[in-house]
This record gives structure tokens, C-alpha cells and sequence, in this order.
């Protein structure tokens, strides 16, 4: 297994906008760069996409940055606003890129409860689009090293007992509406020599204690931060504390949250983590390595 001397994570697109650079756009969903460098060789990876590569292309130029040499693409899981901005970004990008998922990318996904029916929340494009315009799609349920030091961790066992999926997710089996546990929900780790694995996330759906879990149990390495939304938005205090309780008893020292976190577990993971806490943004940028180094 390789690991990282240095990585960079920038926050393409997120639902808030930060005001370090004048004229960031947000919107909901989250998009992140990770410039990582082995031996002084660099590679670039995109985690998710957003929901319309105009956002990212639009931050990016502000933000002085540069897809066209991107190496691989993640999908953290299908949900439009994870995976919408993908064609736009081979479109611009130009050359072949892996797109690398789990096989339950392309499932249909369905939300019917709290008074609301929405049919399309999963993929919102045909998946055959990927190839015309230079995808090459890496579908596994396995962990996959997509750069060196960078690990897809595939398909999440889900143990611990107060994490799920919240209920009105279906998709469909056969032609049968069935309960979707969305198990293509998945994250991002990132071996940094000498500090230990910085976890990206997209939704976690899976449950970021279960990821987080997971990871130091594949990558045999203890988790230093961990960083996206955190799908605790809707969640009583109750699973919020147990969730914090759960990523200290692991070892995080640092989290930085946004998207579908949701504000009161934001105010709890401050009150918590204190100045080892951050709220992300469009823009916001932070780096990872061994100081002195």
C-alpha cells in the first residue's frame, strides 16, 4: 500500500459559499479536488461532481485551478446532486478518464415520503452518455487504489447499530419497488505518510462511523480527519452524540463538515472538536502532511 508525502483537498462546490475568493457559487451538493503527491510525482482526483459542471467550471477559474489533467473521477454514490456534473466535466476535460463506482451507480432511486414523491434523485443522465464522451467506467464493490496513496473503499459494511439509511429510499428489482439501502454509498481515504488516513465522504449514507471503521480496518492505518457531509441533518441529538462518540472512540482529530451535515450537528461537532473543526464551503482549502517534513 502506498502512502502520500502531502495532499491538497479543495472544495469545488458545496451548499454554502465561502467568502475567502469574491464571487464563489454554492449549491447543494459537493464536488472535491485532491491534488496528492508521492515522491514528487503529482495526481489529481475529483470525489462526485455536483449537480451541474457550469458551478464547478464557474468556482474553478476563480479558484485558479485546473481540471485538464485530472486522473480519475469518484462517485460516491448515485444521487443527482453527487454525480450530476459528470458529463459536463469529460466534456471538458477531453481526454479518457476512469469514472470509478460502485455497480449500484446506475440503479434507479426513488424518495416517497414526508408528503413528497420524487421519481429522479439517482443518476440524471443515461449511463451509456459516460462512454461517448471519454468515460471509461470502473464499477466495483472492492477496494480499489485509484492514484497512489488514494484508496476507493468500495462497498461499507454496515455494523454499527444506530447508523442507516432513513426510510422513503427505493429503487427497483426485477420491475419490484423495493426498500433501497443505497450500498453504492461509499468514500475516499487518503494514506498520509507519518499522519494517518484522511477520509472523504460524500453523503454517508453508509454512516461515517461505519466508513470510518471500515477504512482503518483495510488500509491498516488509524484515521487522522475526516471531511464532507455527514447526512445527519435530519437526525435527533441522540444519533448526533453516538456519531461523535463514535469517530473520537476511533481516533479522528479533526473533522470538517458541510453539505447534508445539517446545522445542529455541525454546533455539536464544534462544540466537541472545537478549533479541530471546520465547516467547509465552495473554496475552502486545507492541506495534509507531517509538518517539518
Amino acid at each position: 500500500m502506498s502512502d502520500v508525502d502531502f495532499v491538497e483537498v479543495i472544495i469545488l462546490v458545496d451548499d454554502y459559499s465561502g467568502y475567502e475568493v469574491r464571487g464563489l457559487v454554492g449549491q447543494h451538493g459537493i464536488s472535491v479536488l485532491m491534488k496528492a503527491v508521492v515522491d514528487g510525482e503529482v495526481s489529481k482526483v475529483i470525489f462526485d461532481v455536483g449537480q451541474d459542471f457550469r458551478v464547478i467550471k464557474y468556482n474553478v477559474r476563480l479558484l485558479n485551478e485546473n481540471l485538464n489533467d485530472v486522473g480519475v473521477v469518484v462517485l460516491s454514490h448515485r444521487h443527482y446532486d453527487h454525480t450530476g456534473g459528470l458529463l459536463g466535466l469529460l466534456k471538458h476535460i477531453k481526454h479518457t478518464v476512469p469514472i470509478v463506482a460502485h455497480p449500484d451507480i446506475t440503479k434507479p432511486n426513488i424518495y416517497i415520503g414526508d408528503g413528497q414523491v420524487k421519481l429522479l434523485i439517482g443518476l440524471p443522465f443515461n449511463i451509456s452518455e459516460v462512454d461517448k464522451y471519454g468515460g471509461q467506467l470502473l464499477l466495483t464493490k472492492s477496494v480499489l487504489e485509484v492514484a497512489p496513496g488514494i484508496y476507493f473503499l468500495g462497498e461499507i459494511p454496515r455494523v454499527i447499530s444506530f447508523e442507516g439509511v432513513p426510510k422513503g429510499f427505493y429503487t427497483l428489482d426485477e420491475g419490484e419497488l423495493v426498500r433501497d439501502e443505497l450500498r453504492d454509498d461509499t468514500a475516499l481515504a487518503v494514506k498520509v505518510r507519518g499522519l494517518g488516513l484522511v477520509v472523504i465522504s460524500g453523503c454517508s449514507h453508509s454512516g461515517i462511523v461505519n466508513i470510518v471503521r471500515y477504512t482503518t480496518e483495510v488500509l491498516k492505518d488509524k484515521p487522522y480527519a475526516v471531511i464532507g457531509g455527514l447526512h445527519l441533518i435530519g437526525a435527533d441529538e441522540e444519533r448526533i452524540k453516538k456519531t461523535i462518540d463514535g469517530l473520537k472512540k476511533l481516533g479522528v482529530k479533526e473533522v470538517y463538515v458541510g453539505h447534508c451535515t445539517g446545522l445542529r450537528a455541525e454546533y455539536e461537532f464544534l462544540r466537541a472538536y472545537r478549533d479541530k473543526f471546520k465547516k467547509i464551503h465552495s473554496g475552502f482549502r486545507t492541506r495534509f502532511y507531517v509538518k517539518g517534513d
